[in-house]
């Protein structure tokens, strides 16, 4: 439970800033991409930069939070290409 709520802890971050910013671009290429085959295709590569961004360059202290808690460097990053995937083609086939 406590690793669990440590992920959710983890993606809150990640996931609100992906998604308002795949729905961004989404609607700017509106006119050549479908709406949600953009979003998810954005929402696929944006995760990962945005959790670059976020943990390895702004805050990189932070990653001895989510250790205590359990979870490696290396589980983080794992759980976020496979959740940004998951989530991504699930956005994809709406």
């Amino acid at each position: 439970m406590r690793i669990a709520r440590g992920l959710c802890l983890f993606y809150w971050k990640l996931v609100v800033a992906s998604l308002l910013f795949s729905l961004f671009l989404a609607g700017l290429g509106s006119g050549s991409v479908p709406f949600f085959i953009g979003t998810g295709f954005a929402f696929i590569f944006l995760t990962p930069v945005f959790h670059y961004l976020s943990y390895e360059v702004n805050s990189p202290g932070e990653y001895y939070f989510f250790y205590n808690l359990g979870l490696s460097r290396l589980v983080l990053w794992v759980s976020t290409l496979i959740m940004s995937i998951l989530v991504g083609l699930s956005i994809m086939f709406l």
